[in-house]
């Protein structure tokens, strides 16, 4: 959608299990600019969660009047997933490298390396924010 990104370079991926269906979204911000932070990372925007059995016993302290809390309390929050009981949060996930951007928009970019290992271990941590509700 127009806004959604904050660079022309980043993509967004939505995450799709064969069987369960869209189980969230990565921005992909891979490719160096001025201005950018220069180092790879993943950041977690919105974790996964399970979001129709929140109020377990103790979570909300007594004497909170549960109508300011509005949109949050109604059936319909979270999405199902297909073979999940319950309704869930899906997990939106940033994915940041500093790699040379590739010559000319139709060219590959070449890594190197240390550069695969790198896009590779913070996939790792972004599949592990992704999954780790879900199993």
């Amino acid at each position: 959608m127009p806004g959604e990104v904050w660079h022309e370079d980043v993509r967004k991926l939505d995450v799709i299990d064969e069987r369960e269906g869209k189980i969230g979204t990565i921005y992909c911000d891979l490719f160096n600019r001025n201005g950018k932070f220069q180092n790879a990372a993943h950041y977690t925007v919105k974790c996964s969660r399970r979001v129709d059995d929140d109020d377990g016993v103790g979570d909300i302290p007594s004497g909170i009047d549960l109508t300011e809390m509005g949109e949050l309390l109604k059936s319909d929050h979270g999405e199902k997933i297909k073979g999940k009981t319950g309704r869930y949060q899906l997990p939106v996930i940033v994915l940041t490298c500093d790699f040379a951007n590739p010559k000319g928009r139709n060219n590959p970019s070449l890594l190197n390396w240390v550069e695969v290992e790198t896009l590779f271990h913070e996939m790792g941590h972004a599949m592990h924010c992704k999954f780790n509700e879900f199993n």
